[in-house]
């Protein structure tokens, strides 16, 4: 059954009304596919610290406003909280790192957060990442 002109037409605009429509429904936000609730991450460069002074294997307890996770292993590691509970663009981050019962660096820093919004301005998720540097001298450099 063939349809009439008028009427291909007729669909052929009812179809592309709904495509423009559902486009621009959802603004300008995209969907990337990252954790929808966002949260905080920081990196830590451990190396300058364990490839002088700790040659075994490490545990590592990383802070990021008083929530801790205990890592044991590698001299690149990241912490992430992701419950999204981190909104301040500014947080305090520690580093301890030991090694057979002892400590071999131990250093606290308040660091900038940089926001990050994937599926565009103003679009949820939002995520705050930052790196740190732990030095040989005790301290963290934000990167």
């Amino acid at each position: 059954m063939a349809v009439p002109a008028v009427g291909a037409r007729l669909l052929a605009a009812f179809l592309l009304g709904a495509f423009l429509l559902a486009c621009t429904s959802r603004g300008p936000c995209r969907l990337v596919g990252f954790d929808p609730f966002g949260g905080a991450a920081v990196g830590f460069d451990l190396t300058q610290v364990l490839g002088q002074t700790v040659p075994d294997q490490v545990q590592v307890w990383a802070c990021l406003d008083l929530r801790c996770v205990r890592h044991i292993g590698s001299s690149r590691w990241t912490f992430e909280a992701n419950d999204g509970e981190i909104t301040d663009p500014e947080v305090d981050v520690r580093v301890v790192v030991g090694d057979h019962g002892r400590v071999v660096f131990d250093a606290t820093r308040l660091v900038q957060l940089d926001e990050e919004q994937p599926n565009g301005p103003g679009c949820e998720p939002t995520f705050f990442n930052a790196d740190v540097l732990a030095t040989p001298e005790g301290d963290l450099i934000q990167q």
